[in-house]
């Protein structure tokens, strides 16, 4: 889950860069037709006009994709958090506590084993010194 957590991380701050640029390249709107009005910076011609929206309406466009993609990122990301926050035993834990068990169950195995050597260790004395 931490690996999902850094691609989320860096994506979102990815798409946190591209959603500000887009937004900078744009040009205005309203008020920037206001300004061009006054100061008479508005080309004369049909295709000026028109290359100057399409160009407008494709950063609008892709500025939208961007804003949804943020927004689901963000959810996804929030959901990915709570769900860790609830649920803290992740595969990594789950795979240490395994592990640990392990090394438990081997090291009771092996104390066990030499108790066993010892007891029959001392009974094979006993009978040396009953028999001696």
């Amino acid at each position: 889950m931490q690996i999902l957590n850094i691609i989320l991380a860096i994506l979102l701050i990815a798409l946190a860069i591209a959603l500000i640029v887009f937004v900078l390249f744009q040009t205005g709107g309203r008020s920037n037709k206001l300004s061009q009005a006054i100061s008479g910076g508005s080309p004369d011609n049909y295709t000026g006009k028109n290359k100057q929206r399409s160009k407008d309406k494709k950063l609008s466009k892709i500025t939208t994709y961007i804003a949804i993609a943020f927004a689901v990122v963000v959810i996804a990301f929030a959901l990915i958090m709570n769900y860790q926050h609830n649920h803290p035993a992740s595969s990594a834990d789950t795979t240490t506590e395994a592990v640990t068990t392990t090394t438990e169950a081997v090291t009771t195995t092996a104390e066990t084993e030499t108790t066993a050597a010892e007891a029959t260790n001392a009974e094979t004395t006993a009978e040396a010194a009953t028999e001696a």
